[in-house]
């Protein structure tokens, strides 16, 4: 790590969901710092203001309209991206639709289905996508958004879902690129977007639009797909100048033997539930570590 600029130079960045909101933020960002950015958006009206607006401050850009729920468009957009940019390095997802459906008697499957479509199986897409030319080429940088909200939310249980689903895929995928040069980290955005905007909650709205800038959300993602970036399989949190850490841990609990009853379980659930001994969990191999006894794990 040194002090000097971060740079994309030689990079070639595809970001899907570019065209407003934080993907163009990030786009913007990406080429600013030399990439050649690939902008993805199902609109091309908003695609192509992006891909202006790079063009004419001097930067790299090129259209790529197509839908991230379609896996046959993405491997579509990926071979475009390889023919006409020479290469791919990065891969940022941040295309999604749907936000607040209300309370789960309120949300529908079709607008379950559609929001899991973009922001779950879209992702997996574009992940699948391009995995292998990033898998031989031995280098790859892949951003997945996920949100705070994947820990639980009120009026968004949809959503709330879908950004869970992406924790899963953030850990997976790390453990799969690691021997690869393949780093993987989940981004915990918190900017005032059009999802934003959409929570029934007046206070909120507020906070976050008064506070929370989708252009200072950029810098992090910006940072977890650069080389330098140190972590593979993490999920961080950005909005209004903050970056942090989420984690996962688990705890030693309580253990007795085989001969477990529901007894056992209902008067021990205090030993259960504290968190005393708790370990970060980055995978779900680390839980196998406090197992004792006959059930000790071979290491």
């Amino acid at each position: 790590m040194t002090s000097q600029s971060l740079r994309f130079d030689d990079r070639v960045a595809i970001v899907t969901g570019a065209g407003r909101g934080l993907g163009r933020e990030h786009a913007l960002l990406l080429a600013a710092r030399g990439a050649f950015v690939v902008v993805n958006d199902s609109s091309e009206k908003f695609a192509h203001e992006t891909v202006k607006d790079i063009r004419e401050a001097g930067g790299r850009a090129l259209l790529a309209v197509y839908d991230v729920a379609d896996p046959s468009e993405c491997e579509a957009m990926v071979a475009h991206t390889l023919r006409e940019c020479g290469g791919l390095h990065i891969v940022l997802n941040n295309a999604g639709r749907g936000g607040p459906t209300g309370l789960v008697e309120d949300t529908t499957h079709e607008q379950m289905r559609m929001i899991m479509s973009t922001h779950a199986e879209g992702t997996f897409n574009v992940c699948k996508a391009a995995w292998m030319h990033l898998k031989c080429q031995k280098f790859g940088r892949i951003l997945v958004t996920s949100s705070g909200s994947g820990l639980g939310v009120m009026y968004s249980i949809a959503y709330s879902m879908a950004k869970a689903a992406l924790f899963g895929l953030t850990r997976s995928l790390a453990l799969e690129g690691a021997e690869y040069g393949i780093k993987v980290n989940a981004l915990l955005p918190i900017g005032y977007t059009r999802s934003a905007a959409l929570n029934p909650n007046e206070d909120t709205r507020q906070w976050m639009e008064q506070n929370f800038p989708p252009a200072v959300v950029a810098p992090t993602a910006v940072f977890l797909v650069h080389d330098d970036v140190p972590c593979s399989g993490e999920l961080i949190n950005s909005g209004a100048g903050r970056v942090a850490r989420t984690a996962t841990i688990g705890a030693p609990g309580y253990y007795k033997d085989l001969s477990l009853t529901p007894e056992d379980v209902r008067e021990n659930f205090d030993t259960a539930l504290s968190m005393d001994g708790a370990r970060e969990l980055m995978q779900s191999r680390d839980d196998l570590q406090f197992y004792s006894g006959d059930a000790t794990f071979p290491q």
